[in-house]
């Protein structure tokens, strides 16, 4: 394995643990600390799932991943108070963009998606339902109350049901994410709302697009298979 992915993975992993450190060892600055410990998690969970995504199916998709936390840490750096552990955190994610954004891993990444893998729609969703959590701490900086709390559980509980390939999981995210949404939104402000609007009901999108159905109710598993005649004793003799 060339070093060049390990060293960009360690990076990701690195920069988001000094950035959940910084957001949370200062209580209320800038972040509440229920909203602190969602953003945290939601940069620790991308970044790991970012990390392996390059080391082990070397697919595409873990390298716009991580260009996606690298640039939600940017915009934490415009926010968190420079000094300390936040400091430590922004050099580590310029390590991080220099990483991904360079040549070497152009040789190591896929060029094709895996033929049996999933698609992007269904990724999207997963990833989207993932990303509710840190979503709600982003968007509710003083504080996550009980109906955004719901909104996050409901997340975790579609994205792991999803991935079961579970068709509940599917049903829940077609009409549980628009209602929950609404509610969260409700309680955030005007911008925190604007956020939960578009992934909540991006969600809703994706969950009634065919390809995100189809991952895990294919067509030919509803299709009868073919009959078995069996010969009749008068047909052997």
């Amino acid at each position: 394995m060339s070093r060049a992915p390990q060293a960009i993975a360690v990076f990701l992993v690195v920069a988001a643990s000094l950035w959940a450190w910084a957001i949370s060892s200062v209580p209320n600055e800038p972040f509440a600390t229920d909203s602190a410990v969602l953003m945290s998690i939601g940069l620790l969970m991308f970044s790991l799932i970012a990390a392996v995504g390059l080391l082990l199916p070397r697919g595409r998709w873990a390298r716009n991943l991580a260009r996606a936390v690298l640039g939600a840490e940017v915009l934490l750096a415009m926010v968190v108070p420079m000094g300390g552990w936040a400091l430590t955190a922004l050099i580590a994610t310029g390590l991080g963009i220099l990483g991904i954004q360079g040549k070497w891993l152009d040789g190591w990444l896929r060029r094709l998606p895996a033929a049996d893998g999933p698609g992007v729609k269904p990724i999207l969703f997963i990833l989207g339902s993932l990303a509710l959590v840190p979503a709600l701490g982003a968007a509710s900086p003083d504080g996550v109350v009980f109906q955004q709390g719901m909104l996050g559980a409901a997340g975790i509980i579609v994205a792991w049901g999803y991935s079961k390939a579970k068709m509940w999981a599917l049903w829940a995210g077609r009409f549980l994410f628009a209602p929950l949404t609404v509610l969260a939104a409700v309680a955030a402000s005007l911008a925190g709302a604007s956020l939960l609007v578009v992934l909540g009901f991006g969600l809703v999108w994706l969950a009634w697009s065919g390809e995100v159905r189809l991952t895990i109710n294919p067509l030919l598993d509803s299709l009868p298979g073919p009959r078995q005649f069996r010969k009749t004793e008068e047909a052997t003799e």
